[in-house]
């Protein structure tokens, strides 16, 4: 009987070793990837695999869109383009915005798009070209950037380390009993 409670403590090793990899080994991964491109191409955003976040930070964005938004595009040929799509772009002042495509033009270096601006938009632009296309915006997650926003000052990350290292003290103190009292149950 004693038996079948170590073979089931092993099993529950080996799950939790399973999970625990799985999510770990993708998030170095992507974490690493991220940093090389912020390091080899330090003026473009950086992209797994073709796919790029975006914050709504503006009121002024496609109507659809609104301040706190986290958005989800894809990279796109500007060939592929169509009416209607909303798509991310670097305006004149080097800033990602988001806007419709309300009309498509060709001109002799390719295609040129015309943009829904919102009214009295500074800095925002009209007309762009294929070389300013971000991607096209697939997904939007509604208020997920405000709550990254707040993560991000220092009170709530300050909070934020106390809780994990709260967690993980009672985590350790936990497994130390467990450990314990298996060792006791298999020693008897």
């Amino acid at each position: 009987m004693n038996n079948n409670k170590g073979m089931n403590l092993k099993k529950i090793s080996i799950f939790e070793n399973i999970i625990f990899y799985s999510t770990i080994i993708p998030l170095i991964f992507f974490t690493v990837l991220i940093l090389v491109q912020r390091i080899i191409f330090p003026e473009e955003i950086p992209n797994i695999f073709g796919y790029k976040l975006f914050m709504i930070l503006d009121e002024k964005m496609e109507e659809s869109l609104s301040y706190g938004d986290l958005v989800i595009t894809k990279n796109i040929s500007s060939d592929n383009l169509k009416l209607n799509d909303v798509i991310a772009f670097r305006n004149n002042t080097n800033k990602v915005t988001i806007h419709k495509i309300i009309r498509i033009t060709e001109k002799n270096d390719g295609k040129q798009f015309e943009m829904q601006n919102s009214a009295n938009e500074i800095g925002d632009t009209k007309y762009i070209e294929k070389k300013q296309v971000e991607g096209i915006v697939l997904h939007r997650i509604p208020n997920l950037g405000l709550i990254l926003i707040k993560i991000q000052e220092p009170p709530i990350i300050i909070s934020l380390i106390v809780v994990v290292l709260i967690i993980g003290i009672i985590a350790y103190y936990i497994a130390g009993k467990l450990d314990k009292r298996n060792s006791e149950i298999i020693d008897s």
